[in-house]
């Protein structure tokens, strides 16, 4: 058992409440909801972000078998459900947005029926708006938040805002 004292500081380390936040607020509260394995996009941001404080075995153990760059050309996963974890960017949600639109090239949405969708920070009342006018994804959204974890915990004490 460990001593009082390195419980306490394990429990106010800003990485554990940071890693925490993420497993239990986010990727728990999905698997309430969809039962099955998921696939994790990410755009740069929520990369950096995930990168600085969960591991892959971590993922795994929440159900997520692959984690996916927004910005790249994704292989359709149909039968898995998605978790989404952006900075509320225009071009993110223009991103998201294509995704569930059918075009010329995809008549088929990428993924199964459980859209799990995150940002970092604050969503604006105009990119919700934006959102609510894709039908194909609002009638599938299962779960809808911001995290407000806009910064990288670096180490138990350290935290960078990676302003570029």
């Amino acid at each position: 058992a460990k001593p009082k004292v390195a419980k306490e500081k394990e429990r106010l380390c800003l990485r554990t409440l940071v890693e925490k936040r993420l497993l239990q607020d986010v990727f728990e509260q999905c698997h309430e909801k969809w039962a099955g394995w998921m696939v994790l996009v990410l755009d740069e941001p929520g990369l950096r972000v995930i990168s600085s404080s969960i591991g892959m075995y971590d993922l795994a153990e929440h159900k997520i078998t692959l984690a996916e760059d927004l910005t790249k050309k994704r292989a359709p996963f149909r039968d898995m459900g998605v978790i989404y974890l952006l900075s509320p960017t225009e071009d993110s949600i223009t991103r998201l947005i294509s995704d569930w639109t059918p075009s010329e090239t995809r008549k088929e949405p990428l993924y199964g029926d459980g859209i799990f969708v995150y940002f970092l920070s604050k969503l604006q009342p105009e990119q919700l708006n934006r959102i609510k006018r894709c039908k194909a994804l609002v009638k599938r959204i299962k779960g809808m938040g911001e995290v407000n974890i806009d910064f990288l915990a670096k180490e138990a004490g350290a935290f960078h805002f990676d302003m570029q």
